[in-house]
């Protein structure tokens, strides 16, 4: 209800003013504090010339975190809280009031704590709890008490806006109003309305792989995030920011994120699409094919046949599957075991270190090291050791020179003939010693030159375009025709000098195979998002970068439209990549994006997939129009007539509106069609683009995902556009499930089979 008329307004209202004075206080006082430190951190690092002594250490870790708590301050000072709760704990005669925020504020004249974290122990009834008995975790142990009051605020530069309270007033109000809200350019934090199944999520046990089965506009990736800071908050001195990794589909993916952790106070973590991070790893920039070629020949049903999409996809499967994993596994077993050659290291036929005594060392000495630093180990022995050995052998040729010279001494030949073949004795021991002085780097460089090239690329292109080798490492997995076509398939690719963003995966687990990677290169926590469309393969190189197998992984099965490669359901995952460590399945069912008429339109769609992988989201609160669908006799009267909409949706000031074609080749020709008519007030996506910037934008489904937008217009769900299989199916359920509070379907001639559901669900135009 609106704050003045609410009862407990005046004392609500003073105590909002005290706090915004305590906040305003404290951050003068703290930024007072940063500037003193600045300077007296310059004048010590200059007293000791750059260095840091332990003084400039500590009075730096103060001067970072009294930053980071200004930095919060300056957030939070316009919105200081946004909850209340008022809780017993037994044996106690009087509840103590707490106010919830983003973070926490203690009065300094009495110490009394103004605001809790949210993400603190007992936030968690804020978020969980319900009036009466409750229960939380804190770190001593279950807490049991009674809750009297849970109190939600709408705050605005200060000033006490609305008021809502479990029991008074529907709690649900709150979250309707934030849900209303129109969507700009990036995603926001939701401290203020987190539910009690997503605060679930975002406190679970930090010490396994907590995967997440979410449907579309369940909060999946705003969880994710959150967790991320509370999982710092709790564990500090665990979870550091270069610890901690998080892993998204795309660049512009990553630009839509970008606000979320600065705003919940995280900074500096590592964030990635997994492609960068096989780069980065590999230090190499490989050039990757097109993303979009294979993925339209997948949807050219017209033009391709139904076995050359299908070996496409089995291509993809397999570069992905851990039998391709088994196969890299046998072909390095065979490679290390052939590595050693079968030669001794010579200079001029006299034998420095035998074939025997290096394969001691390879397979005895070394073994400990992975294969790569192996070999680099007994080269660099080899070379620090070989003028020792170089030496004895001099010492040798010495001797037998000695004793020869010792023998024509005592011989009775002429003075004169004797001191000639002396000569020549010396002469020969000088050469023979000089020589293998001289000659020994070279002769350990040209031993060294016949060991196997461990050049990464060049064994991975050398084993998948050798299609006998990969029937022989399959062992009968795949059928011979297959084998062949993806072979000839990746040289095709190879050939034009590319990968595929599937090979970097499979490229990756062979370098880690053979170079291996320090402790020092993992992560304490991974965050996976959109991980239905991740391989097998995938989620198990992210799962050789974890230290410790804590995860947390979200995605949805139904918006999988990379299935083909992706991860079929949840299960395989849990048993054929996360084997042999804690791990757990929860699912989100709620969806808070969308109005209901939308995701009940939604699952009537998804469910022509049919596939008890499902799980069906279940819309709560908000009612609005029926999804829009409507029929035109030709691509310009669709153009025109989407013109006409936007205009519509501007004037009820949507913010943000996406006109979502199922290609990228369709979405440039419908943008250039609305560019002439609309100008620079639109904005083509493709997946070159890193920044997303809000307003009006067309854009193929697959850049989609993961976005969300206050309307959507769908080009083209025409009969011959959208077919009834798997991948069609999902790009539809993707793109109608990316507005909040309007939906427009167009077509012509015929509807796509998929929009054949009960007219109950939508509305004719």
């Amino acid at each position: 209800m609106q704050a003045q008329k609410h009862p407990a307004f005046d004392a609500e209202n003073r105590y909002l003013e005290d706090t915004c004075k305590c906040i305003d206080s404290e951050i003068d006082y703290l930024a007072d504090e940063v500037e003193k430190m600045d300077e007296e951190l310059l004048r010590l690092k200059r007293a000791v010339g750059g260095n840091y002594s332990d003084d400039v250490i500590v009075k730096n870790t103060i001067h970072e975190a009294n930053k980071r708590k200004l930095n919060q301050l300056r957030r939070a000072e316009d919105k200081p809280y946004f909850g209340r709760i008022d809780f017993k704990e037994p044996g106690k005669s009087e509840y103590e009031t707490f106010y919830v925020g983003k973070t926490s504020l203690t009065k300094k004249d009495d110490n009394k704590m103004l605001i809790i974290d949210w993400r603190a122990p007992m936030a968690s009834l804020y978020y969980s709890g319900e009036i009466g008995e409750v229960m939380y975790k804190a770190p001593d142990g279950l807490i049991i008490g009674d809750l009297e009051l849970k109190r939600q605020y709408e705050i605005q530069k200060k000033e006490l806006i609305n008021i809502f309270d479990k029991g008074l007033t529907p709690m649900d109000e709150y979250l309707q109003t934030a849900l209303w809200e129109k969507k700009d350019n990036r995603l926001k934090d939701i401290v203020n309305t987190i539910q009690g199944e997503q605060d679930d999520i975002i406190r679970a046990d930090k010490g396994k792989a907590l995967i997440v089965q979410g449907v579309a506009g369940s909060g999946k990736t705003t969880i994710v995030l959150h967790r991320i800071a509370y999982l710092m908050y709790t564990y500090q001195d665990i979870f550091d920011a270069e610890k901690l990794l998080i892993v998204v589909p795309n660049n512009l993916f990553l630009n839509y994120i970008s606000d979320v952790l600065p705003d919940l106070g995280v900074e500096e973590i590592k964030q990635s699409t997994f492609e960068d991070l096989v780069m980065s790893l590999l230090d190499t920039e490989y050039k990757l094919a097109d993303i979009e070629t294979k993925f339209y020949q997948l949807l050219d049903y017209q033009n391709l046949s139904v076995e050359h999409r299908e070996k496409l996809q089995l291509s993809s499967f397999f570069k992905g599957s851990m039998i391709f994993k088994s196969i890299i596994d046998r072909y390095i077993t065979d490679l290390a075991s052939s590595l050693v050659p079968k030669i001794d290291l010579k200079i001029n036929d006299l034998t420095i270190y035998s074939y025997d005594e290096v394969l001691k060392m390879y397979e005895q000495d070394y073994k400990y090291l992975p294969i790569v630093p192996r070999s680099k180990r007994i080269q660099k022995y080899i070379e620090v050791n070989i003028s020792d050995r170089v030496k004895i052998i001099q010492d040798k040729v010495t001797k037998k020179c000695d004793k020869k010279i010792k023998e024509l001494k005592d011989s009775v030949e002429d003075i004169e003939t004797v001191r000639d073949k002396i000569r020549r004795v010396y002469n020969k021991r000088d050469r023979i010693n000089k020589e293998l002085e001289d000659s020994m780097y070279k002769a350990v460089k040209k031993y060294f030159d016949e060991w196997k090239n461990l050049d990464i690329l060049i064994l991975y292109k050398e084993l998948l375009s050798d299609s006998q080798n990969l029937g022989k490492y399959s062992r009968g997995e795949f059928d011979k025709d297959i084998l062949d076509f993806i072979s000839n398939y990746s040289k095709k690719i190879f050939d034009d000098g590319m990968l595929e963003r599937e090979d970097l995966a499979a490229l990756l687990y062979l370098y880690l195979k053979l170079e291996g990677l320090s402790s020092k290169g993992k992560y304490n926590h991974i965050i996976v998002d959109e991980a239905q469309d991740y391989s097998e393969l995938q989620m198990y190189i992210l799962r050789q970068l974890s230290n410790n197998d804590s995860f947390t992984i979200v995605g949805d099965i139904s918006q999988g439209i990379h299935s083909y490669k992706g991860i079929g359901n949840w299960k395989e995952l849990m048993e054929n990549v996360f084997i042999g460590c804690d791990k757990e399945l929860l699912k989100l069912k709620k969806c808070y994006r969308s109005t209901m008429e939308i995701m009940n339109f939604a699952n009537q769609v998804i469910k022509k997939w049919r596939k008890e992988e499902i799980t069906l989201a279940e819309p709560v609160l908000r009612s609005g129009d029926k999804p829009f669908i409507i029929k035109k006799n030709s691509d310009i009267e669709i153009i025109s007539d989407i013109i006409l909409r936007i205009k519509e949706l501007k004037e009820e000031n949507h913010k943000s509106i996406a006109v979502i074609c199922k290609t990228t080749e369709e979405s440039t020709v419908v943008y250039k069609a609305l560019k002439d008519a609309m100008g620079d007030d639109i904005h083509l996506i493709t997946d070159k683009d890193t920044s997303y910037g809000g307003g009006i934008v067309v854009i193929p489904t697959y850049l989609s995902k993961g976005l969300e937008f206050d309307a959507v217009i769908i080009y083209n769900c025409s009969a011959d556009n959208y077919i009834d299989d798997e991948l069609h199916i999902k790009l539809l359920y993707v793109s109608i499930t990316r507005p909040l509070h309007k939906l427009f379907i167009y077509y012509k001639d015929k509807p796509s089979v998929l929009l054949d559901i009960d007219s109950e669900h939508f509305s004719i135009l």
